[in-house]
This record gives C-alpha cells, sequence and structure tokens, in this order.
C-alpha cells in the first residue's frame, strides 16, 4: 500500500515538474526577446527541473490510471506546492538574482501562493525574464496547482475529486461537469479567457505589452506581485481603475462566473456571498473614504485610493495605489479586519472566505436563538437550504485553526524582535495570501530585512494559508498514517 502509494506521488510530482519546466522555458523566449545575459541560466533551471521531473515520471511508468483516496490526495497537495517552490526558486537563484537560496525559496512560494511578499529591495535591476517568472508563478498559483494536474495530467483517474477535496477545504466546492476533470478544464477555460481580457484592457488604457501582460497574470490570479516597485502607484487613474475592476472579478467564485458568461444573471444576484461580497467592498470604501477624507486634498483620488485598498485587501490581490500606512489608525485598522475574510470561495482569493465568515455569524446568531426557545428546531440556512452541522463543524475547526496559528506565530515574531503591530499585520497577510502587511513590510516595504527564522515562518504561513490549513494540520495526525 504505502509503496503504491509512493509510486503514485513520484508520478504526479515528476509530471508536475516537467510541465513547471515547460513554464521556465517561456521565461526563456523572454529572455531571449530582450537579449538578456540570464539565459544560460534559464535553461540550466528548466534542464534541471525537467530532468528531476522525467526521473521521477518515467522509471516508474504503469499505463493503469491512478486510484488516489482522500488520504493521498491530501499528500499529493501537500507536497505539490513544496516541491514546485523548490524548483522554481532556481532562476532566481541560479541567476544570482537572489543569492540566498531560502531567499529565492521565500519569493517562490510567494508568487505561487500568490501572497507577493517580496524580498527583492529594487525590482528595476531585474531582468525582464525574472520579472515574467515572478508574474507567471502568481498565475500558476492563482488557478491553482491541482486545476492544472486535473486538466493535463492524463493518468489522473478516479481521484481527481480526492485532490480538489485536497486543495479546496471550503464548505462550497461546486462542480461545473458531473466529471471533475471536466470541471477542471472548464475552470481554466474561464481563468485564460479573463486573463487575456484582463492583459488587453490594461494595454488599452496605456500601459506597454510587458507591463499589460505581467499585471494581467497578477491581477486575475490574485496575486499582486508588479514590475514596480511602487506596485501600481505610478500608473493612471484610468490603468488603477481597471486594475479594481478586474480585482474585483478575481475575488468572484468561479461558478458564478461561469453563469454569468452563461447569461444566468439571476444566479449571481441571488447568490448570498456575492451580495455581502459587494456590499463590504461598498460599505467598506464609503467609511475609509470618510476617515481619511481631507477637504483641501481632490474627492476623486479620496475615493479611488478607498476603493482601490478595500479592493485589493478584500481580493486579497495586495496591489498598491497608495501608501495606507499613512491613513489614520482607524483606516489601518478596518484594512487589518479586511484581510481576515478574504472574498467568495472558489475564487483565486485568499483568507477564511466569506461564505465561512457569513456561516460563522449565522451559527452564533442561531446558538443566541437556542439560548431563548431551547425547544426549538431552528436550522442554519444559506440561500435558503439548509446548512449540515458537519458544514459548520469544518468552519468552526477551520476558524479555530486559523485563529491559532495567528497567535502562536505572532508571539514567535514578537520574541524575534519583529514589532507588535507588525507581527499580526504580516501573520494575517501571509496566512491570508495578502502580501501587504504594515509598519516596514506594509504598503512599499519588503521582507528582505527580516531575520531568515522569521522569513521562514512567514514562508510557513502562506503555505498553510494557500491549502487553508486543513489539508497541511491533516498530516500531522498519527491517525493519518496508519493503514
Amino acid at each position: 500500500m504505502y509503496k503504491q502509494r509512493l509510486i503514485t506521488l513520484s508520478r504526479v510530482l515528476g509530471m508536475l515538474l516537467m510541465l513547471e519546466s515547460v513554464f521556465m522555458l517561456l521565461c526563456l523566449l523572454v529572455a531571449y526577446i530582450y537579449n538578456e545575459s540570464n539565459i544560460f541560466s534559464l535553461f540550466l533551471s528548466a534542464s534541471i527541473t525537467l530532468f528531476v521531473g522525467i526521473l521521477l515520471r518515467f522509471p516508474l511508468y504503469k499505463r493503469q490510471k491512478l486510484k488516489i483516496d482522500r488520504k493521498l490526495g491530501f499528500l499529493i497537495v501537500a507536497s505539490i506546492w513544496i516541491v514546485m517552490s523548490i524548483f522554481g526558486s532556481l532562476p532566481y537563484y541560479l541567476g544570482n538574482y537572489i543569492p540566498s537560496f531560502s531567499d529565492s525559496f521565500f519569493e517562490c512560494i510567494s508568487g505561487f501562493t500568490t501572497t507577493s511578499a517580496t524580498i527583492i529591495p529594487d525590482l528595476n535591476k531585474l531582468p525582464n525574464s525574472i520579472l515574467f517568472w515572478r508574474s507567471l508563478t502568481n498565475w500558476i498559483g492563482g488557478i491553482g496547482i491541482v486545476v492544472i494536474v486535473l486538466s493535463f495530467i492524463p493518468f489522473i483517474g478516479g481521484g481527481g475529486m480526492s485532490l480538489f477535496t485536497a486543495e479546496v477545504a471550503g464548505p462550497s466546492k461546486n462542480k461545473l461537469s458531473p466529471r471533475t476533470k471536466e470541471t477542471a478544464l472548464i475552470i481554466i477555460k474561464i481563468y485564460l479567457g479573463l486573463t487575456i481580457l484582463t492583459t488587453i484592457s490594461f494595454f488599452a488604457a496605456g500601459m506597454s505589452w510587458f507591463d499589460a501582460i505581467n499585471h494581467g497574470l497578477s491581477t486575475i490570479s490574485s496575486g499582486g506581485f508588479s514590475t514596480q516597485n511602487d506596485s501600481v502607484s505610478q500608473f493612471s487613474p484610468l490603468i488603477q481603475y481597471v486594475i479594481i475592476i478586474f480585482m474585483i472579478i478575481s475575488g468572484i467564485s468561479f461558478p458564478l462566473i461561469y453563469f454569468a458568461i452563461k447569461r444566468n444573471f439571476k444566479r449571481l444576484w441571488l447568490n448570498e456571498e456575492f451580495k455581502v461580497y459587494i456590499s463590504i467592498i461598498l460599505i467598506a470604501t464609503i467609511v475609509v473614504g470618510l476617515i481619511i477624507y481631507d477637504p483641501a486634498s481632490n474627492l476623486e483620488s479620496n475615493f479611488r485610493h478607498s476603493l482601490f485598498q478595500v479592493s485589493s485587501i478584500l481580493s486579497s490581490a495586495g496591489f498598491i495605489s497608495y501608501d495606507y500606512t499613512l491613513w489614520s489608525a482607524p483606516a489601518t485598522f478596518l484594512l487589518f479586519l479586511l484581510m481576515f475574510s478574504g472574498a467568495m470561495a472558489g475564487s483565486t482569493t485568499g483568507g477564511l472566505k466569506l461564505v465561512r465568515v457569513i456561516l460563522l455569524f449565522k451559527n452564533a446568531r442561531n446558538i443566541l436563538q437556542r439560548a431563548t426557545h431551547s425547544h426549538a428546531y431552528i436550522p442554519i440556512k444559506f440561500e435558503k437550504k439548509t446548512i449540515e452541522q458537519q458544514v459548520i463543524n469544518n468552519v468552526l475547526t477551520i476558524f479555530l485553526l486559523y485563529l491559532f496559528t495567528f497567535v502562536i506565530a505572532s508571539v514567535l515574531l514578537v520574541a524575534l524582535g519583529l514589532g507588535f503591530f507588525e507581527s499580526m499585520g504580516g501573520v494575517v497577510s501571509c496566512l491570508s495570501n495578502m502580501g501587504a502587511g504594515f509598519g516596514e513590510i506594509g504598503a512599499y516595504g519588503n521582507y528582505a530585512q527580516l531575520s531568515q527564522p522569521a522569513k521562514w515562518i512567514f514562508a510557513s504561513l502562506m503555505y498553510l494559508g494557500r491549502l487553508e490549513l486543513i489539508t497541511v494540520f491533516c498530516l500531522f495526525m498519527p491517525a493519518f498514517w496508519k493503514n
């Protein structure tokens, strides 16, 4: 049993590394177009990744489709993100753009988890091919590596749903087709279409093609990596409004986007999570705008920056249009709270997800109602459907694990010398895959000056947050390793 599982794990990881080497070759093409000096290091990175992928894939080749149970699905998904990040670090490290492999790994896992926390102090020193690789890791991570596995690895059979469940640990795993592989292909098509539309829109608004492609990759993925040191603050108001639109779209679940494409707008407006999502954006924008309002300032600029940062934080994109750390404490605290929730389940965004927040509030209300009506049966309903207790337990478990991780990590970072508010802001930012923090790691700051232990803590939080905690924590349960 264990041997077969190791063979299955090896085959999946091998094929995935082979796919990753293809993505690296795209960066090699960019280096060739711009006549850059890192062609050899990119070729070497792709070659090493491809060679290891072949070693893992073909010596253990068997023609039958793999059967992946729930446990093996968890193990594969947990391994994929680490292995991808290790080999994805090679273009940074072998090109000597990030001399430390530890820091290279930090940058890469930040990209794949769409966190956008960076240790690079000056992006202007990077060649275009490396900037493109950063954006590409955002794009790959945004769609979900497992979705790519299900779409392009032919030998994944009946275990597809086990992989899908392991990566998407939320209460909403809507399938757009009876077959998991077909669902993954539909999501890929929607994602690719939105990426192209975003890129064209950026170019039409005034970006160069290179900036448009990079920001297209990192916007629709909720990634947040930019080609500029000051994120997107230097771009025109028109471009920033276009970014706002697509950041909001990135926070909408793929099933709802699919229904919108099919012109089934009724499903969109009847969706409770969607209505809460739009309401929070509007209300938070108004509140932040009123808090930071200055009669001497430009009203349009005030509104734009408020809307931009609320949309960026809630969608976990992490783009910056203005140094929000300069705002008053109430405004920054509101942004801090928004970091916890994230946007809709089934989207590219991070955080707890709004559906969980909604169910937490409904469960609290249900408890209060039963306190005064002890003999009454009061079900918890979401979109007119009764929610099973198992779903509520799942939500409560993830919320507890989130708070537990948040507290422990914050304490460790404070003990390492990081400021109290910086620690809490950095923890929730990385755990929710937001990227933007507070203090020296906030807005236009970066993580370069932190100690190596602090960087590893933040990298671990990105990993935990992207897999929504349960998938990773299950690996530490003794029962998981028993037959």
